[in-house]
């Protein structure tokens, strides 16, 4: 009887220990993070740089920003993304239930300029209805967010019906365009091409300050629901290190050869990304609008943002649950 309770003893005691071997961090799985290139790139460049795992094994990737969606909608579960970068209107069309996914946080706050010939003046609210009235504009990605939030912009103004515009592409903004009177594009192509002299351009007008001082919220950031509730301590503790990217990417010892170099190790082969060791300045990241506002600083302004993309004709732009924000 003796040997037997002892044994019995031996296997309750290996079974506990299995159970916490088991559900210790490092044994839960790995966790996939997806952002598009460019400014959501950035905001997990730190992460990505200095390996950040959080005790379990965390893989990051960068893909094309027209492939991220489909980081988060593939039919098997297992082959989404567990944490996402999103546009904040796809985000709302494709997960705003809820069931699925929640939002932790807004990552950028915008980064479209306005670009026109050097001897524009610069655009403020007091002169944008006057200056772009009966004006045709190019808009880089017109289709996607950029066109999105630019219409949202002209319909504060009153200026839906007053303008044209049309798409374009980034390497035909130049001030010297007889087509266009003016141009929108995000960083760092605005910079870019406002840095070249021959072109005769200027950045004129920032979308995010002619929407309100802090800007709107562009990108945000997702994770499964099913992560959230099996470890709501990693969650909390990757929220917590997005609080530090934005300080991160603006230290002079931070080069842009670094931050390049963290992106270009988790995109894809062969390919090209957004930012290189010419256009990734201070400005350009600044410009980037780059900080990390959880739900219970950004669910306000993330709906009234979703409120104004579908009152200017934002089809994508989708009122969302309560459940999609998690407060933590």
């Amino acid at each position: 009887m003796k040997k037997f309770l002892t044994a019995l003893f031996c296997v309750i005691t290996a079974t506990v220990s299995l159970c916490f071997t088991a559900c210790s961090p490092a044994e839960k799985g790995g966790v996939t993070v997806y952002a598009p290139d460019g400014a959501p790139a950035l905001a997990i460049a730190r992460l990505m740089a200095e390996d950040v795992d959080f005790g379990r094994e965390v893989s990051y990737h960068i893909v094309d920003a027209s492939e991220i969606q489909s980081t988060v909608t593939a039919l098997d579960d297992a082959n989404n993304a567990d944490i996402c970068i999103l546009p904040v209107n796809a985000a709302s069309k494709l997960l705003g239930n809820g069931e699925r996914y929640q939002m932790l946080g807004v990552v950028t706050h915008g980064n479209l300029f306005i670009a026109a010939n050097k001897d524009k003046a610069d655009l403020t609210s007091a002169n944008f209805a006057e200056s772009l009235n009966g004006k045709k504009i190019g808009v880089v990605n017109l289709p996607a967010f950029p066109g999105s939030a630019f219409k949202l912009i002209l319909n504060n103004y009153n200026l839906t019906e007053s303008v044209t515009l049309e798409n374009v592409a980034a390497t035909a903004v130049s001030g010297t365009s007889t087509d266009f009177d003016y141009f929108v594009l995000p960083e760092p192509a605005a910079s870019t091409r406002a840095g070249n002299a021959n072109l005769e351009l200027k950045i004129v007008g920032s979308l995010q300050s002619l929407y309100g001082e802090n800007g709107y919220p562009q990108a945000v950031l997702v994770a499964k629901k099913s992560l959230i509730e099996s470890d709501s301590k990693f969650i909390k503790s990757f929220m917590n290190e997005m609080k530090t990217n934005a300080d991160w990417l603006m230290k002079e010892e931070v080069t842009a050869e670094s931050i390049i170099s963290a992106i270009t190790t988790h995109y894809p082969e062969n390919t090209s990304t957004t930012f290189n060791a010419k256009n990734l300045t201070k400005t350009v990241i600044e410009h980037c609008a780059i900080w990390f506002d959880d739900c219970t600083a950004s669910s306000t302004a993330v709906n009234n943002f979703l409120i104004e993309l579908k009152t200017a004709g934002d089809a994508t732009a989708t009122a969302v649950s309560d459940n999609f924000f998690y407060y933590g």
